[in-house]
């Protein structure tokens, strides 16, 4: 007996990706499958697919602007500390021995 194939992992997507490929999954699904009227033109692929993309980015974008969006970033920067408001010249002078 062989040994089971080991397929390839598929590399991992990000958001932006998964997003633009469940709209155009979506978009396609509903366009392609529908009737079609002989004087309508269904849309090219290629075009759908940067479409899918666009409406992608613009969710994204709009996600970061909700309120519990905001409330997290601003949680994030109180716990964030910025190491130019942090004074460590008293830790580097040289100790006085009594």
């Amino acid at each position: 007996m062989s040994a089971p194939e080991k397929h390839a992992a598929a590399p991992a997507r990000d958001t932006y990706t998964e997003l633009a490929f469940e709209i155009y999954v979506g978009m396609a699904a509903r366009i392609y499958s529908a009737p079609a009227n002989p004087e309508q033109k269904k849309p090219d692929p290629k075009m759908l697919a940067l479409m899918s993309f666009k409406l992608a980015e613009a969710f994204l974008a709009a996600e970061k602007e909700t309120p519990r969006a905001r409330a997290a970033a601003e949680i994030e920067s109180k716990a964030r500390v910025n190491l130019d408001d942090v004074d460590l010249s008293g830790m580097f002078k040289p100790t006085v021995k009594s």
